[in-house]
């Protein structure tokens, strides 16, 4: 059987095709990685823009670690006040004043301040400033969760979750801790790199269409179902390689994207909340950066065993290998072009389950699934829908492979 294993796993390697794909995806990946990195953008407490590795310095600077009590709330509340004060006074333009109010203390603490004041805003284009002082010395967590609660009953009312999954939210929302704040640039860029798990899916589609298909092409399905383990062991070890190969793709592609970031940006504030990546809207999954970096590892991985198995299926009935690739790649591409829409609850709910989800997949998303009285979370369903099609379908291919008439 290991022997199987090992010839199954230099016949995918072998194909020149799977080797350039992971090559390509690699050199892409990292350019990406480069890219964006060059994009990270901060603002000094004097209202200059800088950019790149020297944004991650500024970055450092103004995002000081410290826990947001209700004592740190109304201290920098406070300091914006005496701030936007002092600036008012200096300046005898009121628009010059607003501007340089927004470059010197909003700006570079812009998440910060986003935090805040979208828990006490009663509108939407409430200043900071009013709000700061309409709310110094109210409860700020006790705003935050009624913040919450008001979040889930707009989408009660647009429709977009049910009455008993607005329950659910609630629930799961109610206990809010006190939020620690600092630097976490590196977690967020990690974080935002795992939706490029798509283009992974699609070389391992490609390594995993010959499989069977390639047999079928070359004509030796006849000679390797005649043999003695053919109807067996050698259909297991098929199996097993593609399983194998799309595992060691997805993590080491995933493993090399990780180093380069943590080698640039650095790896300070994994234990960070996951709010922070977007302080208006309140996240559903309350989770530290490190954890939700984890939960969507898990979670690309997944999706791409659930892709794989589908492609061994289709390996396992289609007599060309192109077609399949083809067939595999219209099932990622085709989702991402329906979700772009309004898709209504249904399709919608159905999209989520798919593996092109892994671009639309957010910690801010309230979509769920309601079964039997039980209330279901989007990154649960899609583990456990993904994970049962991976199994189904390597069986299915498997015994499709077996049980095919050859020479036909």
């Amino acid at each position: 059987m290991r022997g199987m294993i090992w010839y199954e796993w230099k016949k995918i390697w072998g194909n020149r095709l799977a080797g350039l794909s992971v090559l390509g995806c690699i050199l892409f990946l990292l350019f990406c990685t480069w890219a964006n990195i060059r994009q990270v953008y901060a603002t000094d407490s004097q209202g200059t823009m800088a950019y790149g590795l020297l944004a991650k310095e500024v970055l450092k600077q103004t995002q000081v670690r410290q826990v947001l009590d209700q004592e740190a709330v109304e201290k920098i509340m406070q300091e914006y006040l005496d701030g936007a004060k002092r600036i008012k006074k200096e300046s005898s333009d009121p628009q010059t004043a607003s501007d340089m109010i927004r470059q010197t203390l909003y700006l570079p603490q812009y998440d910060l301040h986003g935090f805040i004041w979208n828990a006490y805003k009663e509108q939407a284009d409430d200043e900071t400033e009013i709000v700061y002082q309409k709310n110094m010395g109210r409860d700020f967590y006790q705003a935050y969760s009624e913040r919450k609660r008001a979040y889930t009953a707009s989408l009660e009312g647009q429709g977009e979750i049910t009455t008993e999954q607005a329950a659910y939210w609630n629930k799961r929302n109610e206990a809010t801790e006190e939020y620690s704040y600092g630097y976490r640039e590196g977690w967020e860029q990690i974080l935002y790199n795992m939706k490029w798990g798509i283009l992974v899916m699609m070389i391992v589609c490609i390594g995993t269409a010959p499989v069977f298909a390639g047999e079928y092409q070359s004509k030796c399905d006849s000679l390797f179902l005649c043999m003695k383990y053919g109807k067996n062991r050698l259909a297991a070890a098929k199996v097993v390689t593609a399983w194998l190969y799309a595992s060691v793709v997805y993590v080491g592609v995933t493993v090399i994207n990780f180093v380069v970031v943590a080698l640039f940006l650095g790896l300070q504030g994994w234990d960070l909340p996951v709010q922070w990546c977007n302080p208006s809207i309140p996240a559903s999954y309350d989770v530290a950066m490190g954890q939700a970096c984890l939960l969507m590892f898990v979670l690309g991985y997944v999706l791409t065993l659930g892709i794989m198995s589908v492609t061994l299926w289709m390996s396992s009935i289609f007599k060309n290998a192109y077609g399949v690739i083809v067939t595999a790649f219209l099932l990622l591409i085709v989702p991402l072009f329906l979700q772009m829409g309004s898709c209504g609850y249904l399709l919608g709910h159905i999209l989520s389950l798919l593996p092109s989800n892994i671009l639309h997949f957010s910690f801010f998303d309230y979509t769920a699934y309601s079964f039997g009285g039980k209330v279901f979370d989007c990154l649960s369903m899609d583990l456990i829908v993904n994970g049962t099609a991976a199994l189904a379908f390597s069986l299915a291919g498997y015994r499709m492979f077996t049980k095919h008439q050859v020479n036909r």
